[in-house]
């Protein structure tokens, strides 16, 4: 993640906390966190390659942008 770009978006404190629930959470519907590493510009979380995309980009595919009844309740 671009450190400027995060700042400029006002994220930085959302990748933080994402950051910190990784390192606290091991759950089978969370990518496990390997390492961390910052960089001047550069903030990058190393997790498991998940090749759908996160829950985010899933949601934002559904018809009305919502889940239905029979994929909330398999979670």
């Amino acid at each position: 993640m671009d450190k400027k770009e995060m700042a400029t978006r006002n994220k930085d404190s959302r990748a933080r906390i994402e950051r910190e629930i990784l390192e606290m959470l091991e759950h089978p519907f969370l990518p496990p966190l390997y390492a961390t590493l910052d960089s001047p510009r550069w903030s990058c979380l190393l997790t498991e390659f998940c090749p759908g995309g996160d829950l985010h980009v899933l949601r934002q595919r559904q018809p009305d942008r919502r889940f239905d009844e029979a994929a909330v309740r398999y979670v």
